[in-house]
């Protein structure tokens, strides 16, 4: 496909149209990274390279942008950093919004990812005040103590599992959204 052909490409995959300054090759999607025909081959069930009868269920593979510095890498991060929050106080929630206000308009994959890892943190502050309220309530009823205790313990093992997890989906292009998670920023 020449350069002028690929100029308002629909991908197939995310829906972007290409415009006339895109810096990518003509066979790739310059938002999500994809290949045009691989994904297009993979949707319908062949590999490429292969007739319909020999590449039937094998998946294509689909090539992306590279982790470490596009699109992936930065969404990647930012549910990453929630766990450096850890060693470091407010860096995960520092982290998410400085990429919200930096790439908004220009990165969409790590925007979204962004809003999520915020929308988690501001959740999990929630629960943890849920916990507090059972805490307050075991000095009338002894057993808030151990309901409390319990989902304290559950509370902090998915808060170092879930952004390991989201982690894992941003790297993949995916936007990931947490699970029992209120979505104030979307």
């Amino acid at each position: 496909m020449n350069a002028t052909s690929a100029v308002g490409k629909v991908c197939p995959k995310c829906r972007y149209k290409r415009a006339a300054t895109e810096t990518v090759p003509d066979w790739q999607c310059p938002k999500c990274g994809i290949a045009y025909a691989k994904f297009e081959q993979s949707q319908s069930g062949t590999a490429p390279g292969t007739s319909p009868a020999v590449g039937a269920g094998r998946p294509a593979s689909v090539a992306r942008p590279p982790s470490g510095g596009g699109s992936t890498g930065l969404a990647m991060f930012v549910h990453l950093s929630i766990l450096i929050g850890f060693i470091i106080p407010f860096f995960g929630l520092i982290v998410p919004i400085v990429v919200w206000i930096t790439k908004s308009g220009q990165d969409d994959l790590a925007v979204a990812n962004a809003k999520e890892a915020i929308n988690f943190q501001i959740t999990t502050i929630l629960w943890a005040l849920l916990l507090v309220g059972l805490v307050l309530l075991g000095f009338k009823v002894f057993v808030f103590f151990f309901v409390a205790g319990a989902l304290a313990v559950a509370l902090a093992i998915v808060f170092v599992v879930l952004p390991i997890i989201a982690a894992i989906k941003a790297n993949g292009g995916e936007e990931y959204r947490y699970p029992l998670t209120a979505h104030i920023f979307s």
